[in-house]
């Protein structure tokens, strides 16, 4: 009579282990993905992480995490593991079914706060045509190297009749029409400059005129005054100046030789602007956006106005939620809010939303700091500098109406 040996499955043992196991994981992985944001991020190319990680390349440089941030993205690192999505953040469950949006945004949805203070989900307007087919044919650009350009309008979507929509990253609600209600605090009157321009990342570059492709291998920054933001600056400066206002223009080139702290030097920068000049109400850091496709195409942000290509532009308004000091910043988000709407009035399709982030990005210098995203690395400089100019009339005549 043949023995047999009798193996008994303990299926709570068998669950407990893999419950044990998985938990041990997310952990260890959780460790080294505060290790990597902590003592690896300035080893790799900056901009390099800012791509994978979040589109606006022009707004954004790593700050350093204090211990409760760092607890933070540890928590939302394991819970994106063992439950696939970030527990108390509603967009990251739907963020990977819209990879258009998350290309534009990195959001999934825009939170846009409607006239009775409801923060309320609305998708972008990112619809993505053929690639332009006038222009460089990029013949002269290698194959493998060879990435196309495509135009998508990412023109701000109101609703409930706001004239702004904002793009809020952060846990802060706006009152859109109650900052309306509000002047801004901007002192026009008096003698002195009342404007600086500056540019945090002033090596940022555009594409050639007309091009419908780009060499993935090839930088898309120049130190060249004349090809870069510093030039689209020089053009905001001359429309705010034929209007009256008095604009001061800092041409520094922050980000060389380093773009990692290009944001503590130019703040040294508007410090020393703001001591010489105490009449400078307001600091535009223009910048250009760049938004690049897990494909590797890039887009352009662009509209048609009086039969001419205009880049899109974009206001980064920075608040304190990182910890860093920024307590008016709200005064920051009223001046970009009343910009905005001037301009939109005129110019429907010209700006995209408000990014509201939580980031400071300098914006505790004046009550009317922000950055100004002018186009994308797929715009040209013709049409970053028609957008701007655009722009900056509408400004101007905001201001000189204070």
């Amino acid at each position: 009579m043949r023995k047999y040996k009798a193996f008994i499955i303990d299926l709570k043992s068998i669950l407990k282990s893999g419950i044990i196991f998985t938990l041990t994981a997310a952990v260890a992985a959780g460790g080294i993905f505060v290790m990597n944001k902590t003592t690896v991020e300035n080893i790799r190319s900056p901009e390099k992480i800012l791509e994978s990680n979040n589109p606006i390349i022009g707004a954004t440089e790593a700050e350093t995490l204090n211990t409760t941030e760092l607890v933070h993205k540890f928590g939302r690192h394991i819970s994106r593991i063992i439950l696939g999505y970030v527990i108390n953040d509603t967009e990251s469950i739907i963020r990977d079914s819209l990879p258009i949006y998350k290309a534009v945004t990195n959001r999934g949805l825009v939170s846009m706060i409607s006239d009775d203070g409801v923060e309320n989900p609305i998708q972008d307007n990112v619809s993505s045509p053929p690639v332009e087919t006038n222009g460089d044919d990029g013949s002269d650009i290698p194959e493998s190297n060879r990435a196309p350009i495509k135009q998508i309008d990412a023109a701000q979507r109101t609703s409930n009749g706001s004239p702004v929509a904002i793009g809020n990253e952060t846990s802060y609600g706006i009152d859109i029409n109650a900052m309306l209600s509000q002047k801004p605090d901007i002192t026009i009157s008096g003698d002195g400059p009342k404007v600086l321009i500056t540019h945090t990342h002033a090596t940022e570059a555009y594409a050639p005129n007309g091009s419908k492709f780009y060499d993935k291998t090839a930088s898309d920054r120049s130190e060249n005054k004349s090809e870069n933001v510093v030039c689209v600056g020089d053009e905001l400066v001359r429309v705010l100046e034929s209007k009256g206002i008095k604009t001061v223009h800092d041409t520094i080139l922050h980000d060389v030789p380093s773009f990692n702290g290009s944001y503590a030097h130019s703040l040294s920068t508007v410090n020393e602007y703001l001591k010489k000049y105490p009449s400078i109400q307001v600091v535009f850091d223009v910048h250009r956006d760049s938004i690049v496709y897990a494909d590797d195409t890039k887009a352009k942000t662009s509209t048609e106005i009086d039969g001419k290509t205009a880049a899109q532009l974009m206001f980064v308004v920075g608040t304190d939620q990182k910890g860093l000091y920024n307590p008016d910043w709200r005064e920051n988000m009223k001046a970009a809010i009343h910009f905005q709407s001037e301009i939109s009035a005129k110019y429907p399709k010209l700006m995209r939303h408000i990014n509201l982030r939580r980031e400071r990005f300098n914006g505790h210098t004046t009550h009317a700091s922000m950055i100004i995203e002018v186009g994308t690395s797929g715009n040209s400089l013709e049409e970053a500098m028609y957008g701007i100019r655009l722009a900056g009339g509408c400004i101007a005549d905001y201001l000189n109406s204070l």
